[in-house]
């Protein structure tokens, strides 16, 4: 076939539409596959051999940037944010914690925030909590015993 490189071409640029939608490091190198089988198909007519430059560069890519990538796929943030700040944090009860009512605000850090008790518990105002998680804008709390 005389225009296989621009199946190539097609296939390349398939790709890259497909990485640039997801941005996973692993459809890249099938596009990069294709660009070597396309100037492949410059010098020979020959598909399965062009085939056969496609999948071996494609998997030896993927598999010799693994761990490269993976280092840009971490997703993890290096910086805290107010949210992982709070949690484990002690603060006082400045309305009444009740779940069954839906009540519950205390003062953490000079803010107050929303609170339900983890223990379905009633925690009265002024008691001593700690934040055991978060919970969309509510805190998760239960009372401090390290009195």
């Amino acid at each position: 076939m005389e225009y296989m490189w621009l199946i190539w071409v097609i296939v390349a640029i398939g790709f890259a539409i497909i990485e640039m939608s997801n941005a996973s490091f692993f459809m890249i190198w099938f596009s990069v596959g294709a660009l070597l089988a396309l100037i492949t198909a410059l010098f020979t007519s020959n598909i399965s051999i062009q085939f056969l430059i496609f999948l071996i560069s494609s998997v030896c890519l993927l598999f010799s940037t693994r761990k490269i990538t993976k280092n840009f796929m971490n997703t993890k943030s290096a910086y805290k944010t107010n949210i992982d700040t709070i949690k484990n944090s002690s603060g006082i009860v400045i309305e009444e914690i009740n779940n069954i009512k839906g009540t519950g605000q205390v003062k953490i850090k000079g803010e107050s925030w929303s609170a339900i008790s983890a223990s379905d518990e009633i925690i009265p105002i002024n008691t001593k909590i700690i934040v055991l998680d978060v919970k969309g804008v509510k805190l998760i709390v239960e009372k401090d015993v390290t009195l």
